[in-house]
């Protein structure tokens, strides 16, 4: 998709966004049904797919396109934290683009779980103004297509 992109606009410089993870020290314990084991999982996976898409645009070796880690912006807004950037367990139908809940056990999850809400969206938001910064230096840096903050 990267290069696809490259191809349609070749002048273009490129942030590819990376997942934060979910829980921090305090989100381990406290969402229920996901559990302390569960939760690093979930964190595990995070960091897995921040590692394979961080090698996925070095291997370009085009310093325009960067890779943004996201994960500084949530420290002390992940799941469970205060203030919570991530939400935990949200039941269905919250929003408008939400499922149909069909159960009356009250068994539906929104598709708001586990997603940055309003201060979440906000911790994304600042990973993208740091990354712009360090798009404008990309000409001037040796080595540019390191991961950014």
């Amino acid at each position: 998709m990267l290069e696809l992109i490259r191809a349609k606009a070749p002048n273009a410089k490129i942030m590819v966004m990376g997942y934060p993870q979910l829980f921090g020290s305090i989100g381990l314990t406290c969402v229920t049904g996901v559990g302390t084991t569960g939760a690093q999982i979930l964190n595990r996976m995070a960091v897995y797919m921040q590692q394979a898409e961080m090698k996925t645009v070095e291997s370009l070796g085009d310093k325009n396109i960067v890779y943004v880690n996201p994960d500084r912006s949530f420290d002390g807004k992940r799941a469970c934290d205060d203030p919570e950037g991530i939400n935990k367990l949200v039941k269905a139908q919250n929003g408008d683009g939400d499922f149909k809940c069909l159960s009356t056990d009250s068994g539906c999850i929104s598709r708001e779980s586990y997603h940055p809400n309003k201060t979440g969206t906000s911790a994304y938001a600042d990973a993208v103004q740091q990354a712009i910064g360090s798009l404008r230096e990309a000409n001037d840096a040796p080595d540019s297509r390191r991961q950014r903050p």
